[in-house]
């Protein structure tokens, strides 16, 4: 009897173990944020323009790899933030000069970028590019 005892407890250890990590980190919740159409459809375009790029030039290498190139490029002057001209030169640097409008790139600063930014000129944080591509 105590060795069926000790089993079970052996045993509801790890459930609760596994209950316990799917519980919600309330300390480190972030909330998703909710798009416009229009901006949904402008990440997908971009994300698209970056995974043909990585098939074409990194095919061998993992995917984060390139994100992370990108994104550190992206970022010209090195302050942590993406702004339109930085988006549309790394647009151009890997060939999708064409494949996101101007309205496209302004509905995805406007929706994403930093609202400590001037809202003629906003940028996208270099953690929030990386997340969105």
């Amino acid at each position: 009897i105590t060795t069926k005892i000790n089993m079970r407890s052996q045993i509801r250890k790890p459930i609760k173990t596994i209950f316990n990590a799917l519980k919600p980190n309330v300390n480190n919740y972030q909330s998703a944020r909710l798009l416009t159409v229009d901006a949904s459809n402008a990440v997908n375009k971009l994300r698209s323009a970056v995974e043909q790029f990585r098939l074409a030039n990194y095919s061998q290498e993992l995917p984060s790899r390139c994100k992370k190139e990108i994104v550190h490029a992206a970022d010209m002057n090195k302050d942590g933030l993406i702004d339109e001209y930085e988006l549309e030169k790394v647009l151009h640097n890997i060939g999708a000069t064409n494949s996101l409008t101007k309205q496209d790139r302004k509905n995805i600063l406007f929706e994403l970028g930093d609202d400590s930014t001037a809202s003629d000129n906003r940028a996208i944080s270099v953690a929030e590019m990386f997340k969105i591509i």
